[in-house]
């Protein structure tokens, strides 16, 4: 299976992001974004190249994204803060971790 990495991002200052932050979209072979006019204007202010999905509001996208978590390394990246606190993410994470815990 693949890797689920939760990226969490400052509320405000985009030059409050942590290098990891950085480091992390690097790795991941997609992101998946909360909003994705957020998570562009992140990507282009830490230039990276990473590939990005659609938001993550809708049952088909969650499922979508999960099918990528086994197939590679995905990024999940909130607005601000960190996700699964009480945002679309929630869902993602956990039956990410469900099926990585083999409870699924």
């Amino acid at each position: 299976p693949g890797t689920l990495y939760l990226v969490a991002t400052p509320i405000g200052n985009l030059d409050d992001m942590p290098p990891r932050v950085a480091a992390t979209f690097g790795l991941a072979d997609f992101v998946a974004a909360e909003d994705t006019r957020v998570t562009l204007r992140l990507l282009n202010h830490l230039a990276s190249k990473s590939r990005w999905s659609a938001t993550m509001s809708t049952r088909s996208t969650s499922e979508a994204i999960l099918n990528r978590i086994e197939a590679g390394e995905i990024a999940l990246c909130s607005d601000a803060g960190m996700p699964c606190i009480s945002d679309p993410a929630e869902q993602i994470v956990r039956e990410a971790t469900s099926a990585a815990s083999g409870s699924c």
